[in-house]
């Protein structure tokens, strides 16, 4: 393990951040798009759908039927394509930055199977805290005891995944291990440097956090010219921090498995 301080993979993050903001810019601006294209195009596609129903009981609304049914699908694989492939491409564009220092936008996407590790790696992390809060949120409306219960073990569960978790995406992507191998050498990279990761990790949360801040320091009346300028600023944060944070987690595991990351400019 290399002796570097949290402060200088930040720096050095900062740095390699500034020489591929186009990369991250473009990247960014692809995920968001695609997200919000997608799922706001969806309700139209649900009211088709209830033309289909409708075709059961009368014959005329058929085609309207079929052609919402198409449309429905064809925009759920679009908006499948966020965490199947852009979520993992710009997880590998940050992973490439920090091992080479420079990198193009056709790069992110060259190793589809790549990808869809990164993805399953994720999903395995996240799948039973996700069905513990769904569960809470969605089916016990009723009972806000048993809810409460099933959100707070749900976050805390993600919570502890992640802080242990963290470093088996770039695990995969080294080549060091395979999809269930790469949870083992996480958490066990993790256990050995436990206070490192966790300041490392905090001061990612914290950054995430100071973006919001704007918002909650506002007028004491709302005035939505403001609100919509400190949303804003929010996304500029989140294209900022968030390439920062794709890059400085890489150099992380680098710098606590030996590994050879960009040489400083």
């Amino acid at each position: 393990m290399r002796e570097v301080s949290i402060s200088q993979l930040w720096n050095r993050a900062w740095d390699l951040f500034k020489g591929n903001w186009v990369l991250f810019m473009g990247l960014y601006v692809l995920l968001v798009s695609v997200t919000f294209i997608s799922i706001y195009t969806l309700i139209p596609g649900l009211v088709f759908l209830r033309f289909l129903i409708l075709s059961f009981i009368d014959s005329r609304f058929f085609i309207v039927g079929f052609i919402g049914l198409s449309f429905f699908i064809v925009i759920f694989v679009v908006l499948l394509t966020v965490p199947l492939i852009l979520m993992p491409a710009f997880v590998r564009a940050g992973y490439l930055v920090a091992r080479h220092g420079q990198l193009s936008f056709g790069e992110a996407f060259r190793d589809i199977s790549l990808l869809l590790k990164v993805f399953i790696y994720y999903l395995i992390l996240e799948l039973v805290p996700g069905i513990l809060i769904g569960v809470g949120y969605i089916l016990l409306r009723d009972s806000a005891w048993a809810r409460s219960i099933l959100v707070v073990v749900g976050s805390l569960i993600l919570f502890i995944l992640n802080l242990f978790g963290w470093a088996g995406p770039y695990a995969i992507l080294s080549g060091r291990a395979r999809l269930f191998s790469a949870i083992g050498q996480s958490f066990s990279l993790t256990w050995r440097n436990f206070s490192k990761v966790f300041v490392a990790l905090l001061s990612v949360i914290g950054l995430l956090i100071l973006g919001l801040l704007p918002l909650r320091l506002g007028l004491p009346v709302e005035v939505p010219v403001l609100i919509l300028a400190g949303w804003l600023f929010y996304g500029l944060w989140l294209l900022v921090v968030g390439s920062m944070v794709a890059v400085f987690l890489p150099l992380l595991y680098f710098a606590l498995t030996g590994e050879e990351g960009a040489s400083h400019a």
